[in-house]
């Protein structure tokens, strides 16, 4: 195996840098709606996908705006002083990338119609710059490694492995607790499945030639900045699951992922209550079918999923193997070794 690397200062800084104004793209927007709205609350309710009036009639933004930005917000002042920065950046890059990419064909789309064509745009021109973003970030945090400072490095440290006064940011990163990766291997997996499981079975319901429109966003976008709603579980259900299994294997960089994921994660199903909560259906859950009451306990179930993922990955540990294997060679695969 080669030397463990960890991200140079610079590159954390221009990391942060990058994702900041990802979180600033993200509030422009946000504002632009609200002063656009006729009531405040109006966009709350545009958010969670209820029927909003704009002053133009037209919103930009949707649930994954501040979704968005917060979690850019925290990644951006999380990069630079952690030891799990290039993770951070490379999840966040590869979330952007994949939330973002849709809007490219969308908003170029003969189908667009009704929108002022400055408007349009600015939106696409962000969503091109927030593509192109999401790919440096990844580049930034593949190029920008350099060598870790060994453990043991120096005096001082109270056994963190880094000298007095060094930076922790050049340490190793820490893997999740055994518990925090056993929960989120659990979570995480479970919620890939059922977001999974519920576009299978809007596949077999619409039938093929309407889900792709479901899927791509065509004809069905109304909100400018908005990922196509068959893509968005897609994409939340393959980073849960490559999360979980990322957790079961104790990498280190399961954590940044799966509190990224958690993101989204949250965002999906809060606003899904707020939908619920807004037409009455908790009210009335009991006189819904079978198929709406599982809905309704699927958005339940994302929140408190989130919640748990974020609890369960905040603490982090330092760990040199997989929850997998217990033993190696007769000692414990948590922890430290024992020196014989």
């Amino acid at each position: 195996m080669g030397q463990d690397r960890t991200l140079a200062r610079g590159a954390r800084a221009f990391g942060a840098l990058l994702t900041a104004g990802l979180a600033l793209v993200s509030l422009a927007w946000i504002i632009r709606d609200f002063t656009k709205a006729h009531e405040v609350v109006d966009v709350w309710w545009n958010w969670a996908g209820l029927p909003a009036r704009a002053e133009d009639g037209v919103w930009v933004t949707s649930f994954l705006e501040p979704t968005l930005l917060l979690l850019y917000s925290v990644a951006a002042v999380t990069a630079y002083r952690s030891s799990s920065a290039a993770a951070i950046l490379t999840c966040t890059g590869l979330l952007t990338v994949a939330v973002r990419t849709p809007g490219l064909w969308n908003l170029n789309a003969d189908w667009m119609q009704g929108v002022q064509d400055g408007l349009l745009s600015k939106v696409l021109f962000s969503t091109i710059a927030a593509v192109v973003i999401g790919v440096v970030l990844i580049i930034t945090a593949v190029a920008g490694r350099r060598p870790q400072l060994p453990t043991g490095y120096g005096s001082g440290s109270g056994g963190s492995g880094l000298a007095a006064g060094s930076d922790p940011a050049d340490g190793p990163p820490a893997g999740p607790t055994r518990s925090g990766a056993v929960v989120a291997f659990l979570v995480l997996g479970a919620c890939g499945v059922v977001l999974a499981a519920w576009e299978i079975r809007s596949w077999q319901q619409y039938g093929w030639d309407r889900y792709q429109r479901i899927l791509t966003g065509e004809g069905t976008i109304v909100r400018l900045l908005d990922a196509p709603s068959g893509w968005v579980p897609w994409t939340v259900a393959l980073l849960s699951l490559a999360a979980a299994v990322a957790a079961l294997a104790g990498a280190p960089f399961s954590r940044p992922l799966g509190l990224i994921v958690a993101g989204p994660l949250l965002g999906v199903g809060l606003f899904a209550v707020a939908y619920s909560v807004k037409t009455e259906l908790l009210e009335h859950f009991g006189d819904l079918g079978i198929e709406g009451q599982l809905h309704v306990l699927t958005s339940l179930f994302e929140v408190a999923s989130g919640c748990a993922v974020l609890l369960a990955l905040a603490r982090g540990e330092q760990r040199d193997s997989s929850i997998l294997a217990q033993y190696r060679g007769g000692t414990p695969a948590y922890g430290r070794s024992p020196q014989l």
